[in-house]
């Protein structure tokens, strides 16, 4: 005869860190900042797109997203919410079907979210924000072929594994034309860019 111990939840201030990276650190000002603004309230997000039903993948990212991400970091109940988010950028494979439909399972799952939000609806917000970007010479408009991004990913994964090695990326994968690396429009002016 077997019995089953009881699981424990093991709390621990670093139980989903990632590496480090120096640049992506926040300053003590900014993290004072934000627990004055959030009150000590953490936030997840469940950003399912609406191009299907549904599937296991889902239920265990929401499981994450709602109850274990706040287990494992010792967030008391008062302090935890989820922000449910239609990530509906690909208006081709999306239907009013599959968004009621995750609605729908989302809370016959049991899952209440803080609000739920549309990523269209930041649309506008980030087509400003580009704007913004190029003007400053900061960002550029990319107007590469499918074809021609799988030819950039490759040549820049040869290139990286060439020098991961000690060896000349020039010599292992030397690159045809500016116009796949770094892309021709890279260098293009502020002006054409914005006319893109």
């Amino acid at each position: 005869m077997t019995t089953e111990q009881p699981t424990a939840t093991i709390t621990t201030s670093n139980a989903l860190a990632a590496r480090e990276l120096e640049w992506a650190k926040n300053t003590p000002e900014l993290l004072s900042e934000h627990a004055t603004i959030n009150h000590g309230i953490i936030r997840t997000r469940f950003p399912p797109e609406p191009n299907g039903y549904l599937h296991v993948g889902h239920a265990k990212s929401m499981n994450m997203n709602f109850r274990l991400a706040f287990e494992k970091l010792g967030v008391p109940v008062e302090q935890r919410r989820t922000i449910f988010r239609y990530d509906d950028t690909n208006p081709d494979a999306e239907s009013p079907e599959y968004i009621d439909s995750l609605r729908r399972d989302l809370e016959w799952l049991g899952w209440t979210p803080e609000r739920t939000t549309y990523s269209s609806d930041n649309f506008q917000t980030l087509y400003e924000l580009a704007v913004k970007l190029i003007k400053k010479g900061l960002a550029y408009v990319c107007d590469m072929t499918k074809a021609e991004m799988e030819a950039q990913r490759d040549l820049a994964k040869r290139r990286s594994a060439a020098m991961a090695v000690g060896k000349d990326p020039d010599a292992e994968a030397p690159i045809p034309s500016a116009d796949i690396l770094p892309g021709r429009n890279r260098d293009t002016s502020v002006e054409r860019n914005l006319k893109m």
